[in-house]
């Protein structure tokens, strides 16, 4: 210790009271006594002051955490300060600039920035991050609960008339861990997708998280010794986050009515598997058909099917697996015995053009528009390749590839849904812009075009992708059509036309009514501008023998058994969206060509079969034999009068969105009410007038 200051005799009464060779302290206690001490002091004394100030000496101090610091505030204030006045400032060209650089300084200090090694590994950190999504508050809202139902019960005389089955669209249901192995047993019974446990595993171990959520490339099924399983129940889908609502909406408006648990059945499903490969692992289809048989025999009333998205196609694959010999043994007239309404809403029937760009280059428009700032953290943390590669082993992404082919999405020179603003025919789905001096030296470059059809860009695809990706296509799907009765009769017994309505027939169910209902008014992806790279180019010159198979781009000839090793022909640059072509009077914005729709899929996917001049009534002969009577209704997107209504208001039409839509939500109340009815076909757009410009050939 440091050296003390000490009390001498003879130093001031102030500091010394000793009386006849006593020291007295004056003090209070129980009897106001003084303490005496019996024998005089001899050995110096401590002051009071230096007796506290070695008080700290005795203990350890805690480290004071980064974020109560003084510095951690003053730097947070100060960035905040930085960045609103150069967002003030940013209308001017040279401001930008700055702002620009500002941004990409700021991504290469958070890029190199390890987070889990920052944070500590404890239960703590864990419960916390694992509950992340408790610590948000919702969005502020307008919505008013369970409306409309709650102002149009009485006066439509609204009640629960039809057993009601929900069948949701792709990355809806929520997955959970069942695996319990030494990497999985601490996500026992967790989602790994939805929920905060999701947010927990990406950010502090995205690498397991990844390997949980991959298919194996060859089966299409689960890896060794790691098991997701779709949640099961209404709250698989109600919400995907806390706050982010997804069928919640609908399930409410159905139960202010009269609908519960025992009338209605939510049918959750691991969206990552091919349609195939839901039956063979989960029995999906087996447990859905005894589901609705049960309703028939309980109820003496048929069902009423309400899909979303990639739902619209699952439940016609559905419905052929039914009736065939090979799959639920139900015979020809299983689904006019037990459906009574199919409500497609927002249906993917003739595949999306990003489900393309997601397989192909692990892109779409959502990755397009973080701007420069997040596309370089997005691309530090989850690249593109590594994105490709994970959507590439979930089946289910290549059950919403294009179908069609260039009769329903143009060719080079037009396509039904050209407009005059277009620069170039959204017939062109993938446009290659140029390509640097240098990709020109590789082999197989000189094979790129300028332009590509929706045949030609799948082409590109399963040259660009990995053998074990190409034969999962070839195993579960077709993507063509057929004009032919007789080859459509064949296709029965094909399931992996199913999942086409251009190559498959609605079953004979002439008392099935059938709804399609979407929105419209929203800028939808059409095609896109690609470029290409030299980097990471594939060094195997057999693609058999990849041995980064999964990232590779090998070159595929049509048909995967007949591959080439020859390494001239063996290799292609990778490809991804030119983010430099953005002129937005033309309607193209960072590298993405955009046209009509609800904001995800293109309206000639949403209503061509439905429309009356489309597949299902002007062509019932070929794709609807039964004439099963068909009705389509469009739902124009409204901006909501509130701010508050960040997820679109009462009268949303994007994509999801429309889930929450009042007018739609009424229609469907009266769809299952039995009030069928009172709800009419209504076109706003022009799809009628594309689907007219779409010629069929009718054949034997």
């Amino acid at each position: 210790m440091r050296q003390r200051k000490t009390l001498q005799q003879g130093q001031s009464p102030h500091e010394q009271g000793e009386r006849g060779g006593q020291t007295t302290f004056k003090g209070s206690g129980t009897r106001g006594a003084c303490a005496e001490v019996s024998e005089k002091t001899t050995e110096p004394r401590e002051l009071m002051e230096d007796i506290m100030a070695d008080v700290p000496l005795l203990f350890k101090s805690k480290p004071v955490p980064f974020w109560k610091r003084k510095r951690f505030h003053f730097i947070v204030g100060v960035t905040v300060g930085l960045m609103g006045a150069l967002y003030g400032a940013s209308t001017t060209p040279m401001a930008q600039t700055h702002l620009n650089d500002f941004q990409a300084f700021l991504a290469l200090q958070l890029a190199e920035m390890d987070i889990s090694s920052m944070l500590p590994a404890t239960e703590a950190v864990d419960d916390i991050l694992g509950n992340f999504t408790s610590f948000i508050k919702p969005a502020p809202t307008s919505d008013i609960p369970f409306m409309p139902a709650l102002a149009f019960k009485e006066e439509l005389q609204l009640n629960p008339h039809f057993p009601v089955v929900l069948i949701p669209g792709i990355v809806s249901s929520g997955l959970e861990s069942w695996g319990t192995s030494e990497k999985s047993r601490k996500y026992f019974r967790k989602r790994m997708w939805g929920t905060g446990t999701m947010f927990r595993s990406v950010l502090l171990d995205k690498e397991l998280w990844t390997k949980h959520l991959r298919l194996d490339p060859v089966t299409g099924l689960d890896p060794p010794d790691i098991k997701l399983r779709a949640a099961q129940g209404l709250d698989a889908a109600d919400y995907f986050v806390a706050g982010y609502w997804v069928w919640a909406k609908i399930i409410e408006n159905l139960a202010t009515i009269g609908y519960d648990s025992n009338t209605m059945y939510l049918a959750s499903y691991d969206w990552r598997l091919s349609f195939h490969n839901l039956e063979v692992r989960d029995k999906y289809f087996s447990k859905l058909k005894s589901t609705i048989e049960m309703y028939k025999k309980t109820t003496q009333r048929k069902s009423v099917v309400i899909t979303h998205s990639m739902g619209g196609s699952l439940f016609p694959y559905f419905l052929k697996w039914a009736e065939s010999p090979q799959g639920g043994q139900g015979g020809p007239h299983w689904a006019d015995n037990h459906i009574e309404s199919f409500v497609n809403i927002a249906g993917t029937l003739g595949g999306v053009p990003k489900a393309l760009t997601a397989v192909l280059s692990g892109e779409t428009r959502d990755t397009m528009a973080v701007g420069s700032f997040g596309a370089y953290l997005l691309e530090k943390f989850f690249s593109r390749r590594e994105r490709a590669s994970l959507m590439r082993s979930w089946g289910g992404v290549s059950s919403m590839l294009p179908k069609g082919t260039s009769v329903l999405w143009g060719n080079a020179e037009s396509a039904p849904d050209d407009n005059k603003d277009t620069d170039q025919s959204y017939g062109n789905m993938v446009s290659l812009t140029s390509m640097d001096s240098d990709n020109l030296s590789h082999p197989g470059t000189e094979s790129l075009t300028n332009n590509y059809t929706v045949e030609e860009s799948l082409n590109l695809l399963q040259r660009t992708s990995p053998p074990e990706f190409n034969q999962l296509l070839l195993r579960n799907y077709s993507y063509g059509i057929t004009t032919s009765k007789s080859q459509l009769k064949k296709n029965d017994g094909d399931d992996t036309k199913w999942a086409n309505p251009f190559e498959s027939q609605l079953p004979m169910a002439p008392d099935m009514k059938i709804f399609c209902f979407y929105g419209v008014g929203l800028p939808t992806e059409r095609s896109y501008y690609y470029t290409a790279s030299s980097e990471g180019l594939s060094s195997c010159s057999d693609p058999n023998e990849c041995e980064e198979s999964n990232e590779g781009n090998c070159l595929m000839s049509e048909d995967p058994s007949n591959q080439t090793s020859d390494s001239s022909t063996s290799q292609l640059p990778h490809l991804y969206i030119d983010s430099t072509i953005h002129r937005p009077s033309a309607g193209v914005e960072t590298g993405v060509r955009f046209g009509e729709g609800d904001g995800t899929v293109p309206l000639l996917s949403l209503g061509y079969m439905c429309t009356p001049s489309g597949g299902w009534t002007q062509h019932a002969d070929l794709y609807n034999p039964s004439h099963s009577p068909v009705k389509i209704r469009e739902y124009l997107h409204e901006q909501p009068e509130s701010k508050l209504d960040v997820r679109g208001g009462s009268k949303a039409g994007d994509h999801v969105d429309i889930l929450g839509n009042w007018d739609m939500t009424l229609d469907i109340l009266k769809i299952v009410s039995n009030q069928s009815s009172n709800v009419t076909s209504r076109l706003i757009t022009k799809i009628d007038e594309y689907a007219q410009k779409i010629q069929l050939d009718h054949k034997p």
